[in-house]
This record gives C-alpha cells, sequence and structure tokens, in this order.
C-alpha cells in the first residue's frame, strides 16, 4: 500500500494557510480633516483589491527615515484594521498631505518614515482613499 502521508501533509499545510488568508481580510479606516480641524470619520475601504493597491504603493515607496515637521496638520490620516475583530495588532497611522502643487501627496507613516509620491502613485492612493481625482483638488 503506498504511503500517502508524503502527499496529505503539503496539502494539509496549503489548506491551512489557505484558510487563514480570510483571517488576515484587511480595511482601510479613512478619516478626513475637517474645517473645525477635528478628524472624522470619511471613508471605509473593504474591497480587498482597492486595499491591496494601497498596500502596494506603500510597500513599493521610498521611504526615508525621517522625522519631519509639516507646516499644518495632514489632509487625510489612514490606517489598516483586520476584518476579523480577533486578530489584534498595532495599528499604524498613515498621514496624508496634499503637496502644495496639488498633483502629489507626502505621507508619514508612524512618526519616522517619510515618503513623497510620485504623481501616478498620488493619484492611484488619493482616488481610493477619497473616491475623487487629484487634479479636482482646488
Amino acid at each position: 500500500m503506498p504511503d500517502y502521508r508524503n502527499i496529505l501533509v503539503p496539502l494539509l499545510f496549503v489548506f491551512i494557510i489557505a484558510g487563514c488568508t480570510s483571517l488576515e481580510k484587511q480595511k482601510i479606516e479613512v478619516q478626513k480633516m475637517a474645517e473645525d480641524g477635528a478628524y472624522e470619520d470619511f471613508k471605509e475601504i473593504t474591497h480587498s483589491k482597492e486595499v491591496k493597491a494601497v498596500k502596494q504603493i506603500l510597500h513599493h515607496a521610498d521611504w526615508e527615515k525621517r522625522k519631519v515637521d509639516m507646516a499644518r496638520l495632514p489632509d487625510y490620516e489612514f490606517i489598516f484594521q483586520f476584518v476579523n475583530s480577533n486578530t489584534n495588532a498595532k495599528a499604524i497611522t498613515y498621514a496624508v498631505w496634499i503637496a502644495p502643487n496639488k498633483n502629489t501627496l507626502e505621507v508619514v507613516q508612524g512618526e519616522q518614515q517619510y515618503v513623497h509620491l510620485n504623481e501616478k502613485d498620488s493619484s492611484t492612493l488619493f482616488e481610493a482613499l477619497t473616491d475623487s481625482k487629484l487634479v479636482d483638488v482646488k
């Protein structure tokens, strides 16, 4: 009789890993600076394709390790949250500023990571976070 352990163990491993990915599903919670200077809940991104696009932009960004002191508070803030409320992880805040030229974004991750995104990534990120186009910002 053949020994099926060499087949079943890898299949079981694949099944367990595939099952875990649904537990790790994330969403993005976006807040916007209100006129009174306080942040208000603005949007929740739950579509996995949009979450993945934002993650890819941030992952491929050329982050600089430095603390920045911006002239004003961020226009937007967002965090990644696990959809499964039983998953505990420290949320990292991403602060987003629309650059003065209004065609790029500056992002601070936590307190010590900074990036000035190119126009393409800025446009994609802004549209994902706001459902509007960066070129339409006045």
